[in-house]
């Protein structure tokens, strides 16, 4: 009698452990799963115009070595330029004409087509971020 009553709180001991677990699984929701995709909000905002590109951080910290680059159509290099860093919640408008391609041309939208912007830049705690939209106008 004393075998089956130990083998019984052990099998007993092995369910309740195993609905415990399961339990607190389901219990926890998904992480932005609030009537959203589940997505993780983007990091930096882009907005263009035919003027300017206005970047925003929306990081929660204040985000450094920002690089926007204008990729035009076709295969000619980018045109770029950098921030040293933005605030927590800053909004930054720059001109088309302070991007530069690598041999110092200003971007020009007469002449060069823009495809996309890609925006990079590092938080000051070493996360990477980087957004590219496609070009809106």
């Amino acid at each position: 009698m004393k075998l089956s009553l130990s083998h019984s709180l052990t099998a007993s001991l092995i369910v309740a452990s195993w609905l415990l677990s399961a339990c607190a699984a389901a219990s926890n929701p998904e992480a932005g799963a609030l009537g959203t995709s589940g997505a993780e909000p983007s990091a930096i905002a882009l907005e263009t115009s035919s003027q300017s590109i206005t970047v925003t951080n929306n990081a929660g910290k204040p985000i450094e070595d920002v690089r926007v680059a204008i990729h035009p159509l076709g295969s000619a290099p980018p045109y770029t330029s950098t921030l040293r860093r933005l605030e927590n919640g800053e909004k930054r408008e720059l001109s088309l004409a302070q991007f530069r391609s690598n041999d110092g041309t200003t971007f020009n939208s007469r002449f060069a087509r823009a495809k996309q912007v890609t925006v990079t830049a590092t938080d000051i705690v070493g996360k990477k971020h980087e957004l590219t939209k496609a070009w809106a106008h």
